[in-house]
């Protein structure tokens, strides 16, 4: 997928999502039989993978850096949203009329998708500068700060364009060596591998932090924590509801507040709510809770202050970041390899939870995924630069240790060009 993203341009490979996505649904309803439904979910999930840097990467090529941070929460709330849609379908339908109604709101999605514009990015980054231009100003308005951007914009991918793979006319031989020695050469970049890392940490903690976790076994930690007499799914159903508000409340803080001081304020609810919930457990398991600490609102509030920091900067920050830290040359690519971070840390998460319950007990569980997260946010404090209100090229040019004259001026400098500044890209500490 990410040498389709930066090859095809983002509408084919958005269009070419919904082929697996679709397909998955209709076997759904037509198959029953236990492997049929498993290649169904394997063409979903599939699309999902395919479809996880996809969105943020259009999304922010598409929108103003002061309302980009908005428009990226929306894709933790729409996950929300089908979360909580899911879960009211299944109160009153089967499950195969609700892989039906899906299927209806994938084939919206595709209509949409048919008549969306190309990425005036990609455009530029293909040297189509003129209708580039054409859908960033039909986007977005024409001013003069919007007109800045798209020089800027214009004048880094014509540098860029200078020392790009080589020939396409030459022997296949000779391009695959070419293009080996430029991955080579790219992930030596601290634009390409910082932004990669970066990711990394964030997805190890946005999972570590238990969003799907909790997803996952609600029933059985609200059991645990509250009680076993207790209603756990009302509760779920009140966590879905929290989760929905909350998330609507991100994408106001995600427009008036700076991306670290979100992350880290909710990075820091999170350890905390983590520590709470392995006390009260701990506790609990060993009789030491005496009234009026014995109470069943006790474990609630720290379910619902856990469920607050995930969803309101946890489970957006991430999507948010990713959408706006790649370079455009490297955005596809970089885009896909830090995704595999997203995966494999929700399976290690979600399969090592109840394994890890039965072993070590909650409490200790607990303990382990904070040490996860702290460790990742201790690491990302260092590393991530302040995005808000930045374009991205603003941005890119961080990383690389560009200023925007250096590019519009394209004079040597220091005694290299351009080109060879690009090439050697120097380091930037954070």
């Amino acid at each position: 997928m990410t040498p389709m993203v930066d090859t095809l341009g983002r509408k084919k490979s958005h269009l070419l999502t919904i082929l697996p996505n679709m397909t998955g649904w209709f076997m759904l309803l037509m198959v029953n039989s236990v492997a049929g439904l498993i290649t169904a979910r394997f063409l979903q999930g599939v699309a999902m993978g395919m479809l996880g840097p996809l969105g943020s990467i259009i999304i922010s090529e598409m929108t103003d850096p002061k309302n980009r941070g908005a428009f990226l929460t929306s894709v933790s709330l729409s996950l929300t949203i089908g979360v909580l849609f899911s879960h009211a379908l299944g109160a009153y339908f089967s499950w195969q009329q609700n892989a039906l109604i899906c299927s209806f709101i994938t084939f919206t999605s595709l209509l949409l998708i048919i008549y969306t514009p190309e990425s005036p990015s990609w455009l530029i980054a293909k040297g189509r500068y003129d209708k580039g231009s054409e859908i960033f100003f039909w986007l977005r308005g024409r001013d003069r700060e919007q007109e800045l951007e798209l020089e800027d914009m214009i004048a880094a991918q014509k540098s860029a364009r200078k020392s790009s793979v080589g020939d396409q006319k030459q022997p296949i031989g000779t391009r695959i060596r070419r293009l080996l020695s430029y991955l080579r050469e790219t992930s030596k970049k601290p634009e390409f591998y910082k932004p990669i890392i970066i990711m990394f940490l964030l997805y190890t903690m946005f999972q570590f932090a238990g969003i799907n976790v909790i997803s996952s076994y609600v029933i059985d930690i609200v059991h645990q924590l509250v009680g076993p007499g207790v209603n756990a799914k009302l509760i779920m159903v009140a966590l879905d509801i929290e989760r929905l508000v909350c998330n609507i409340l991100a994408v106001f803080l995600m427009k008036t507040m700076k991306r670290r001081t979100l992350l880290f304020s909710s990075g820091a609810i999170c350890v905390l709510s983590y520590l709470g919930k392995a006390g009260y457990a701990y506790s609990k398991a060993n009789g030491l809770l005496h009234p009026p600490f014995d109470n069943q609102w006790i474990p609630l509030i720290l379910i619902g202050s856990y469920m607050f920091s995930l969803t309101v900067g946890i489970s957006s920050i991430p999507f948010t970041i990713s959408g706006e830290i790649f370079p455009l040359e490297y955005r596809g690519l970089g885009g896909g390899i830090s995704v595999l971070a997203l995966s494999l840390n929700f399976f290690v998460a979600v399969k090592s939870f109840p394994m890890l319950n039965l072993a070590v007990g909650l409490p200790w569980t607990y303990c382990l995924y904070a040490g996860v997260v702290v460790a990742c946010l201790s690491v990302i404090y260092f590393m991530l630069p302040e995005t808000k209100d930045r374009t991205l090229q603003d941005i890119e040019n961080s990383f690389r240790g560009w200023t925007a004259e250096d590019y519009r001026s394209a004079q040597p400098l220091n005694g290299k060009s351009i080109v060879e500044m690009r090439r050697c890209s120097s380091h930037i500490l954070y």
